[in-house]
């Protein structure tokens, strides 16, 4: 009996390599991750570029701030996109960590003299997104980081026999 035993507890205890549909799965699921992201961060700049063009733009310092926040917003999406490497992925989780701080601030507080109401157009929707793609965005960092040899966050999949080939 221990002869059929050993193999198998070696087995359970070494560590097992993903086969090729694993890596496939978890390649296809980063993707669609970061094309998700990618969406969110673009929804953001919309949002702001909305909120600009319906009158933002005449609160003194927060308007700039917010016109700017619009166009961040399609930059790091358009980054993101071009560009998928998990150094992408937390550069824009900090963009839209600090926007919806900024929010979190004016509503609290105040920011630059002016505060914000929770009942305003676009608040409670622009807190439920930002946090949203503040967490969507380190889970696609994490993801993109742990796949072997970083395909994934290349953005294409991993090739088996190319793989093998560097081993």
């Amino acid at each position: 009996m221990t002869e059929h035993t050993a193999p198998g507890l070696r087995r359970l205890a070494s560590p097992r390599r993903p086969t090729a549909a694993e890596r496939g799965g978890r390649w296809a699921a980063t993707l669609l991750l970061r094309l998700g992201c990618v969406a969110l961060l673009a929804w953001i700049g919309y949002l702001h570029l909305h909120l600009w063009l319906e009158g933002y733009r005449h609160i003194p310092t927060n308007g700039p701030l917010f016109l700017l926040d619009a166009v961040a917003g399609f930059a790091l999406a358009a980054v993101l996109l071009a560009w998928p490497r998990p150094l992408a992925g937390l550069l824009t989780a900090g963009y839209t960590a600090a926007t919806l701080g900024a929010l979190l601030i004016s509503l609290s507080v105040g920011l630059f003299g002016f505060r914000e109401s929770i009942s305003a157009s676009y608040v409670v929707e622009s807190l439920a997104i930002e946090t949203i793609t503040v967490l969507a965005l380190i889970t696609w960092s994490i993801l993109a980081a742990a796949i072997p040899g970083s395909h994934a966050a290349r953005g294409r999949p991993l090739n088996s026999s190319a793989h093998r080939a560097r081993r």
